[in-house]
């Protein structure tokens, strides 16, 4: 009997705890739709408690204001890390990923152009389970234009299958190698325009060494 009760106990405290977390984030959605000019702090702060659209309108909107702010750094390196640790699934299924959040919070960094989001979005390239999301990291890394990420996306270009499914990653980086504009990227494009990659990526390869300083 005692068991029984504790077991209900604890049935309606979850069931309580689901409706205040339900709660807490339609409020701050609501409080959001409310305000005339949100500024990046409420969106940053949505990207921890909002909903999946949520956090993809705040990754969106952090990009366009473009702000540098420790902050809003924090809250879209956050948002680079959805859907890796907490995955929600249904009947054993993987039913949201958050790989647009993740994609959508690795542009909106390269679009704010702060360098101190390079490490995580090193880590995101080179392990997000995502192709999409890793060629999004590319694209901010190139947008922030350090040389010493030349050997990040060096590395993934080594790493990855000439002819098929890393088409779109390794086109993403050789681009992004371009926007760096280092002439330390000047022989891996090379090898790229005289290997087997497709004619697209050799391209791109092309364009990427007229950009390159000397």
């Amino acid at each position: 009997m005692i068991m029984k009760r504790t077991v209900c106990y604890l049935l309606v405290a979850l069931i309580a705890m689901g409706y205040c977390i339900a709660g807490a984030q339609v409020s701050t959605e609501q409080y959001l739709m409310n305000l005339k000019n949100p500024t990046p702090e409420d969106y940053a702060n949505l990207m921890y408690e909002g909903s999946n659209e949520s956090k993809l309108l705040a990754a969106i909107k952090l990009g366009e204001i473009g702000k540098t702010d420790e902050k809003v750094i924090e809250a879209l390196v956050y948002g680079l890390g959805q859907g890796t640790f907490f995955v929600i699934r249904q009947y054993g299924k993987v039913t949201n990923d958050y790989w647009d959040v993740r994609a959508a919070s690795a542009k909106a960094l390269g679009q704010i152009g702060d360098e101190k989001a390079l490490r995580d979005l090193y880590r995101t390239l080179r392990y997000d389970p995502d192709k999409f999301v890793r060629g999004s990291a590319a694209y901010a890394i190139g947008m922030i234009g350090k040389p010493e990420s030349i050997y990040y996306l060096k590395r993934i270009i080594a790493t990855s299958s000439t002819m098929g499914p890393d088409d779109g990653l390794i086109l993403a980086c050789v681009e992004a190698m371009g926007e760096i504009g280092d002439q330390s990227a000047f022989s891996p494009l090379v090898e790229i325009v005289r290997g087997k990659y497709k004619r697209s990526i050799k391209l791109a390869a092309m364009e990427a060494i007229n950009k390159l300083s000397f």
